[in-house]
């Protein structure tokens, strides 16, 4: 399914994400630029979450209060050791099913999990202005 949004509607693209995920695992997917942390921060807000939502990018994890549960979304874009996944504990935070885990640049996960959980989101620049989200 592709979903083209632009910043006029990217409240109705984020509570499609939310609708269509049959799961608490997101892993986004995209070129820099292509809008993932944006389109997070949306999803983030329907969610619930009050505080500034920003990108994880140096940090690795930020945690958010949602409405109904904690939100951790992670940018591995700067890992590149599979050692650093089991020394941050990134499996533990996915093992816990009640949390929602949101996790931008998620593959240098996807040799080490099993892929029946997770809700794949790959995201596309069509223009400055207009993005495609294809849920996978």
């Amino acid at each position: 399914m592709g979903i083209v949004y632009s910043e006029k509607n990217i409240v109705e693209a984020s509570k499609l994400v939310i609708k269509e995920a049959k799961t608490n695992h997101y892993f986004f997917k995209g070129i820099v630029g292509a809008g993932k942390t944006t389109l997070i921060k949306q999803i983030c807000h329907e969610l619930g979450v009050k505080e500034t939502v920003s990108s994880p990018t140096f940090s690795i994890i930020n945690e958010y209060k949602g409405e109904n549960k904690n939100i951790y979304h992670m940018d591995l874009f700067r890992i590149d050791d599979k050692k650093e996944i089991y020394n941050l504990g990134i499996l533990e935070y996915l093992d816990n099913n009640n949390n929602l885990i949101i996790i931008e640049w998620p593959e240098i996960l996807e040799p080490i999990l099993p892929l029946n959980n997770i809700y794949n989101i790959r995201m596309n620049s069509l223009s400055e202005n207009k993005r495609e989200i294809q849920l996978i």
